[in-house]
């Protein structure tokens, strides 16, 4: 099972988290798709993700939108992929979609095949056991704790964007010592890869385990 878990795509570790993944699909210039969080209709977060890919020697050709604009031919295209990316964007609007269209067991049968995600922010949240810590990045959610499962593919939840500065506040503490599962707190430079049975961590994520739990 090979996922990364980005914060920021563009940042130094991030690039080295996503790049260590490409590697271990091993070809020459992997093939990736993109899954958008919602609607982007100029698809200006594609094209950022594509030079992204590009400039790792890899190859994005497959754009999926999940809401009104879901297209099935790219969705059978996406299953061809070698790595699928999940892009960030609204948690909630990205984990309802995802179910509407019952792609969360596409995608654990995907990874199961021997295909790479790479969930960046709210893309990473999707592929833990609930969306919950999506409120400490300052997500609005409104749905009731048992709509918030995600697809659990590994068996901590991700919090990106943290700062120091919020490791001190007591709101935020408070909010961590809810969550149900022991979580990876992670800056803007922080990525963590599960490369098969092994997690690797890039620059300084956090581990939090809630000690009443």
């Amino acid at each position: 099972m090979n996922l990364a878990f980005i914060s920021q795509p563009t940042s130094p570790n991030a690039l080295r988290a996503i790049s260590a993944l490409l590697t271990a699909v091993a070809k020459e210039k992997p093939n990736v798709g993109y899954i958008a969080s919602q609607p982007d209709p100029n698809r200006e977060y594609f094209a950022q993700t594509q030079q992204l890919y590009q400039s790792l020697n890899a190859q994005m050709s497959v754009y999926l939108e999940l809401e009104s604009g879901f297209n099935h031919e790219a969705f059978n295209a996406l299953l061809n992929c070698d790595v699928i990316h999940l892009s960030g964007g609204d948690t909630q609007r990205f984990l309802r979609s995802v179910k509407q269209r019952e792609l969360n067991t596409v995608l654990k049968s995907f990874v199961e095949d021997g295909g790479a995600i790479v969930g960046v922010s709210a893309g990473a949240m999707l592929l833990t056991p609930s969306i919950a810590s999506a409120a400490l990045c300052g997500d609005m959610i409104t749905d009731e704790e048992a709509a918030l499962r995600a697809i659990s593919l590994v068996n901590f939840q991700f919090v990106p964007h943290v700062t120091e500065e919020q490791l001190n506040q007591i709101h935020f503490k408070q909010q961590l010592r809810e969550l149900k599962s022991p979580c990876y707190l992670c800056s803007d430079n922080d990525a963590v890869l599960q490369m098969g049975k092994e997690l690797v961590l890039y620059g300084t994520p956090t581990l939090y385990k809630n000690p009443a739990k």
